[in-house]
């Protein structure tokens, strides 16, 4: 189990490749860095030198008990990682939260990222468009409690993705789905962990600095999204000078899992 032990909190790693262009992946809420793993290898066999982490409070890095913490604290920890492995410069890779963390990244520290690939993401704030009162719904009935039976969680995992799906994602996919629900389920968050992660996510606003961002951006975003709506990855793509930005049609909130071809040919494509 590869640890680094930053100041103040610990970040579980892992890593593919052993030489080239290193690329960083940051994973959404609640999510561990292992839902990245077919990506990763994907990105190693074509020469980069990947980078996969669990944020704090999710998988195996350190816990915040009684604690609260800002989407900036959290790109802190992103930054102390790539000083541990020794990495000076990356490309950068960020979904949902995951996105708000490098959206952060890049503005603080440009000279660190030479590319930017935002997923599903959105910039905070007033600027953003919010979801619908009824996903809002869903999201509060997933932290509202720790479950103490396996299938009352699949239960309430389950109805959480089928609700930020493309409409016809289910339908056609219905094991995906099952087996994605039953791979986050291990090694999940607590709930207060998760509530962190929420609140820190609730008071991200980046929307002003969009414009200091100079790493060449694509944004990727899924015109049928309705935890985290379209018009989000528009204003991104607008507010960051020289930013491209891809639609998926048809394609809700899990990204990578809805459009795993069209996801990885765009990031190897920019990447590259």
């Amino acid at each position: 189990m590869a640890i680094a032990r930053l100041s103040g909190v610990d970040i579980h790693y892992d890593t593919f490749g052993e030489s080239g262009p290193a690329v960083l992946l940051v994973m959404g809420l609640g999510s561990r860095g292992d839902n990245w793993t077919p990506i990763s290898r994907a990105l190693a066999g074509r020469g980069f030198r990947v980078i996969q982490f669990d944020n704090r409070d999710v998988g195996r890095s350190s816990r915040f008990p009684g604690g609260s913490y800002e989407i900036a604290d959290m790109a802190a920890d992103a930054v102390g990682l790539l000083d541990h492995l020794g990495a000076r410069e990356a490309r950068l890779v960020g979904i949902s939260m995951g996105g708000m963390i490098a959206q952060e990244l890049a503005a603080s520290f440009p000279e660190r990222f030479s590319r930017l690939v935002l997923l599903a993401t959105w910039p905070g704030g007033d600027l953003a468009r919010k979801p619908e009162s009824p996903i809002l719904a869903e999201l509060a009935a997933l932290a509202r409690g720790e479950e103490e039976d396996r299938a009352a969680a699949e239960a309430r995992l389950g109805a959480f993705y089928r609700a930020i799906t493309g409409p016809a994602f289910v339908q056609k996919n219905p094991e995906l789905l099952d087996m994605a629900v039953a791979f986050a389920l291990e090694g999940a968050p607590e709930v207060e962990g998760l509530m962190r992660q929420i609140r820190a996510i609730s008071r991200f606003a980046i929307g002003d600095r969009l414009g200091e961002i100079r790493a060449p951006t694509l944004v990727l975003h899924g015109d049928a999204d309705p935890l985290i709506p379209y018009e989000n990855g528009e204003i991104i793509a607008r507010r960051i000078p020289g930013a491209r930005l891809c639609t998926l049609r048809g394609v809700g909130h899990l990204v990578p899992l809805e459009a795993p071809l069209a996801t990885f040919g765009a990031l190897l494509d920019f990447l590259s």
